[in-house]
């Protein structure tokens, strides 16, 4: 009896050994990955939102985000209360802002889409779409077109700049809407009225987190795949 509770013992002594280990291994490598995220992160980022000028041809292939200094379709990291700006390039562009999961990843958002970027005929465009998490939850739902003509969840998003207002209902009861304009690009050098400098929205993350920009043109988004994430961490001492 007393050499089984002695191997009773020690088994517990083990086990609880081999769960401090694993907690600090953990520990040490989610700590690795918060420094790495810290020492690239900046407090105000610009991002182009389409590619910056001059742009190739043909159009689909400049609808990309790129943080600046950064390649295409690259995440921008900034610190928790800092700033992204999304600096508009070309013409039929919407910034749209939606917070994910940290572990979403662009693989997550593509399985929702286009297969192949730039090869979806229109009624793939205008059918219903659902974006979900790398665990199944919902992080963005669009109906078809119509009425729904932009990419715009008013229950999941955060920030819209070419948003969809219901302004009404048609003969049968459905609801319709009016779409906001898509923002002024910045225009190709030699192009007139020349734009060299165009609309630029600035967004303010107070929390930390992944989010997700997103082109609210129906035809970028799912078809061209125009979308890029923004990692929010914590400042130096930030004990969280």
């Amino acid at each position: 009896m007393r050499l089984r509770g002695l191997v009773t013992a020690v088994t517990v002594l083990v086990v609880a050994a081999s769960l401090a280990t694993a907690v600090r291994a953990k520990d040490g490598k989610d700590g690795d990955k918060d420094k790495d995220n810290k020492a690239a992160a900046v407090m105000d980022a610009v991002v182009d939102f389409g590619q910056p000028q001059p742009q190739g041809t043909p159009a689909a292939a400049t609808h990309f985000l790129q943080p600046v200094g950064g390649q295409p379709d690259g995440t921008t990291t900034i610190f928790r209360g800092g700033t992204v700006t999304f600096r508009v390039n070309g013409g039929g562009h919407g910034v749209g802002v939606y917070p994910v999961t940290r572990d979403t990843t662009r693989e997550d958002i593509l399985a929702a889409v286009c297969p192949t970027r730039s090869g979806c005929a229109a009624d793939f465009l205008n059918s219903a779409h659902t974006i979900k998490d790398s665990e199944g939850n919902v992080l963005l739902e669009i109906g078809t077109n119509p009425p729904i003509a932009r990419v715009d969840d008013p229950e999941h998003i955060m920030m819209g700049a070419a948003a969809l207002i219901q302004n009404g209902v048609d003969a049968t009861g459905n609801p319709t809407f009016a779409a906001g304009i898509f923002h002024q690009g910045t225009t190709a050098p030699g192009v007139t009225p020349a734009r060299p400098v165009a609309e630029q929205i600035r967004v303010a993350f107070p929390k930390k987190g992944r989010y997700l920009a997103i082109c609210m043109n129906r035809a970028h988004s799912f078809n061209d795949w125009m979308f890029a994430f923004v990692d929010v961490v914590g400042s130096d001492g930030d004990d969280q």
